[in-house]
């Protein structure tokens, strides 16, 4: 466990992220149930490794890359135990939006990655360079693609729920 003196510091990283955090995992899952509980364990694993985590350059963004994982952990896990033909339910409706989460999941990690912190929480396009640790014409290449891929993900998500 980290020293006692990182308290002050890591309570400090937390209120600065928590709301982004939370705001990322919501997108990724479209529950507020399951964003609460993976940006709980995302911050959790960063205070267990603070230590080491608030050497970083980007504390954040280790946490956000934990988190992003976890999500992609939980879908996969929620999706095995609905029937292949529905999405998984939260319990939250109308508010949750399962044909978002599930048009993210369709993309390719980084590319939904890039999505999630610059359109979903607002960074820029050279915070989230500097975060995947890429060029930022190359996240301005992702950005584009995903956002073509995700409206037509959900236009056919959409289609075919008029179509039942």
């Amino acid at each position: 466990m980290p020293e006692v003196t990182d308290e002050a510091e890591f309570d400090s990283f937390f209120e600065a992220a928590w709301g982004r955090l939370q705001g990322q995992a919501y997108l990724l899952t479209g529950s507020r149930e399951a964003a609460q509980d993976l940006t709980q364990e995302a911050l959790l694993r960063a205070w267990r490794n603070w230590d080491t985590v608030s050497k970083m350059d980007s504390p954040e963004g280790w946490t956000r890359r934990v988190l992003h994982n976890l999500g992609v952990e939980w879908w996969r896990k929620t999706r095995r135990r609905q029937p292949p033909d529905q999405v998984p339910s939260t319990t939250e409706q109308p508010e949750s939006h399962p044909e978002l989460a599930e048009a993210l999941q369709s993309l390719p990690e980084n590319h939904a990655r890039a999505l999630l912190l610059h359109d979903g929480i607002g960074m820029s396009v050279a915070e989230v360079a500097r975060d995947l640790d890429v060029p930022e014409g190359t996240v301005k290449s992702w950005l584009s693609r995903s956002r073509k891929a995700v409206a037509e993900r959900l236009v056919r998500l959409d289609q075919d729920r008029v179509r039942r």
